[in-house]
């Protein structure tokens, strides 16, 4: 772990070192440490741009070949969500850019350097109403996809997309691609038609995790830090709701109840706590088993889970739950020192920005010692990548480069950097945070069954209404329509073809 700090920070020393703040507008030179060879393009022939100093691939770095693409155009279509598009895509930077912005600028620039391309986004409201034709059209029109999960998933079970075992130089193996969503996303007979992993910055942005406020937890003596609570794999469940009660009763609220003047021990919302607790039991919507796609969510743990949690939201007196899919309610509450805790995305500490708060980030508390890992279920909205069915075996050749560049470059440069930079928004530097954001990247979950069927509202439905049915007889209602939305096809999928 040190030496993952000590990475983050010299990466953010290295970036305002080798970026220019005079002339940002122009195209800066490639960084120095690259993971693949110096190509064969000649800069002073071809216009490429600033040839870097010769380095050796990092050590397990990828293995990318020499090419040069002659400034052939790379069309990637993405969506216009500006938090989705920016940790793929930056035009160019200016006095004002984050460092997080000049990382991705950056990333691209190394890119359209070492392969000699030029990158042609096609920024959509609604890509997904490209894609069909798209799919079916005779060339390649978009050499990448990059779009919001459901949506994405959804085109993968129409057959409009190509398989990732046959991109050559993609090593899904490797640690900057997410083994947790290759494992989800592969049908039952080994084809893989969407992916994600350290190629976007916000796969780490869209896990759910647990803000606390340090000075409402610093006032009651004996409490142990969040922090020492993961660290021990004690950051259960109960203990969480012993903190929320405690801390509760040891705050100054009005007694009214309502959010704009009362306080509470803790504070959530539709996309939050309800949607990660299932996750939180270690168990997943679905699994494909004896042949078969089957519900994993009716047994004794998760039903308990959800009558606890049902018990702490609407019987404790320490809650406040939002029946909306919105954080922004709980924002105010939170900043003010009126929420202990609060649960959301990561992404959403971009909401603390300027004000004088000192919070922590932790995983969700797991739901008893049993569970394994700390998992952090990664909201629906994140981006997926996806490479159209009808490319070509060369172009495939070249998407593969690119997406595996553009991970490894992830990895190594950009998301150690997200994390100094959520961390930015918080009035005093936090390490432990910076473990803590590590620690729910590498147990991210990535749950077929949640991005893409009648499943994924079912646990969050059942807890938002105190007086509703059990969750077996909730799963009762719904397994039909499951079935037929995704199991029937997502095993069709492969009958189809995915390539020409």
């Amino acid at each position: 772990m040190k030496k993952m700090l000590l990475r983050a920070f010299l990466l953010l020393l290295a970036l305002l070192m080798v970026i220019p703040f005079a002339g940002c507008q122009e195209t800066p030179k490639p960084q120095e440490t690259n993971p693949v060879t110096t190509p064969s393009t000649d800069p002073d022939t071809d216009g490429a741009g600033s040839e870097p100093t010769d380095t050796e691939p990092e050590e397990n770095g990828p293995n990318l070949p020499e090419k040069n693409y002659n400034k052939e155009e790379f069309t990637i279509l993405m969506r216009a969500l500006e938090e989705y598009k920016e940790d793929i895509y930056v035009a160019s930077i200016d006095m004002n850019a984050t460092s997080l912005d000049r990382a991705v600028y950056q990333r691209l620039q190394d890119l359209t350097y070492y392969y000699n391309l030029i990158i042609d986004p096609v920024i959509k409201e609604r890509p997904k109403d490209e894609i069909p034709s798209a799919a079916k059209a005779g060339v390649d029109v978009y050499d990448m996809v990059v779009e919001h999960s459901g949506f994405s998933l959804a085109c993968a079970a129409s057959g409009y997309y190509y398989d990732w075992n046959d991109l050559p130089y993609v090593d899904l193996d490797a640690d900057w691609w997410s083994a947790d969503a290759r494992n989800a996303f592969t049908t039952p007979l080994g084809k893989l038609y969407t992916m994600i992993g350290d190629i976007s910055y916000m796969s780490v942005g869209a896990s759910t995790c647990m803000f606390f406020n340090k000075e409402i937890l610093s006032d009651v003596q004996g409490l142990a830090s969040p922090y020492d609570l993961v660290r021990d794999k004690t950051w259960t469940f109960e203990t969480f709701e012993e903190y929320v009660t405690t801390l509760d009763a040891n705050m100054d609220g009005d007694g009214t109840g309502a959010l704009e003047t009362d306080s509470f021990g803790y504070g959530t919302g539709w996309w939050a706590g309800p949607s990660q607790l299932l996750h939180s039991t270690g168990y997943r919507t679905i699994e494909w088993k004896n042949e078969d796609w089957k519900f994993t969510l009716d047994n004794d743990t998760t039903s308990e889970a959800v009558f606890d949690m049902r018990d702490l939201l609407w019987n404790s007196g320490a809650c406040y739950a939002v029946n909306t899919q919105e954080f922004d309610a709980l924002i105010k509450p939170f900043t003010e020192g009126r929420l202990a805790f609060t649960d959301g995305r990561v992404a959403h500490a971009r909401e603390f920005a300027g004000e004088d708060l000192s919070y922590g980030i932790v995983p969700w508390p797991k739901y008893n010692k049993k569970v394994r890992e700390y998992y952090s279920t990664v909201n629906g909205g994140t981006n997926l990548f996806s490479v159209l069915r009808n490319t070509t075996p060369e172009n495939a050749e070249r998407i593969s480069i690119v997406l595996e560049f553009m991970a490894y470059e992830g990895y190594r440069t950009v998301v150690p950097l997200y994390y100094e930079t959520i961390l930015s928004y918080q009035y005093l530097k936090d390490e432990d945070s910076i473990e803590m954001l590590q620690l729910i990247h590498n147990h991210r979950i990535f749950d077929l069954g949640y991005f893409y069927s009648p499943v994924s509202s079912l646990v969050h439905e059942a807890i938002m209404d105190p007086t509703g049915p059990s969750l077996s007889t909730a799963l009762d209602k719904i397994e039909e329509a499951a079935r037929e939305e995704l199991f029937a096809t997502w095993n069709l999928l492969d009958e189809q073809p995915t390539a020409q």
